[in-house]
């Protein structure tokens, strides 16, 4: 029972303590409390910062690689840049005229004159081996200018015994006459310099007056070269 006593006797003491301090005491004391604050665990912010900059540094490394793997991010990569020489250029040049040449026969002769330039015997001359073809440029030309009717002859066979088997101007611009030509010169074996689209505007040029189909004699006359042998 005396310890009792003296507990409670404390408790009021203190609470008498309490109640005697001034307002501006307390704030002191809180104040102090403030500014007095438990100092910070070492290395409390050094694991935190590492990860942070390590985790920075794989963002930039797989940000320099993809842009890489992806061409700067672009959807559809640019097309690589590739410098010919002047041969290789004019190579590339006739290699496409060829191509057009081959696509403008295609459609426009190869029903008649098949697509191995074989022709059909009898009814239509082959192209391939044939002088009418290869010699110069201007023949075959005109022929596909203005058409062709009447027999001629060509690697020893007689064609156009018959008016079905007449040849009809071919109705293409001087640009895919002078592809298709190119081609037909020099496809199946045969070889013969390139027909230029400037040539092909002259020939149409002096044959203006020619309004009817070529016969084989009247080409015959304007090319004795061809047919002298």
């Amino acid at each position: 029972m005396p310890k009792k006593s003296s507990f409670m006797s404390e408790d009021k003491q203190n609470s008498k303590t309490q109640g005697s301090m001034s307002d501006q005491e307390m704030v002191d004391i809180h104040s102090k409390l403030n500014i007095e604050k438990h100092p910070p665990t070492k290395g409390f912010l050094v694991a935190p910062l590492v990860f942070v900059f390590v985790f920075g540094c794989l963002i930039f490394v797989c940000s320099i690689q993809l842009a890489h793997s992806t061409n700067q991010f672009q959807l559809h990569p640019p097309t690589e840049i590739v410098e010919l020489s002047d041969e290789e250029k004019e190579t590339l040049r006739l290699e496409r005229k060829m191509e057009s040449g081959e696509k403008i026969f295609a459609v426009r002769c190869a029903s008649c004159h098949q697509s191995n330039g074989l022709g059909i015997q009898g009814q239509y001359p082959p192209l391939a081996g044939s002088k009418w073809v290869t010699s110069d440029p201007a023949l075959i030309s005109n022929i596909i200018l203005k058409g062709l009717k009447g027999e001629i002859t060509v690697k020893g066979e007689i064609y156009g015994t018959s008016a079905a088997v007449n040849m009809a101007a071919v109705p293409i611009n001087d640009r895919e006459i002078a592809n298709v030509t190119t081609y037909v010169r020099n496809a199946w074996g045969n070889s013969a310099s390139e027909i230029t689209e400037g040539e092909i505007s002259a020939i149409r040029e002096a044959s203006s007056g020619q309004v009817e189909q070529w016969t084989g004699k009247q080409l015959m006359d304007m090319f004795p070269a061809v047919f002298s042998d």
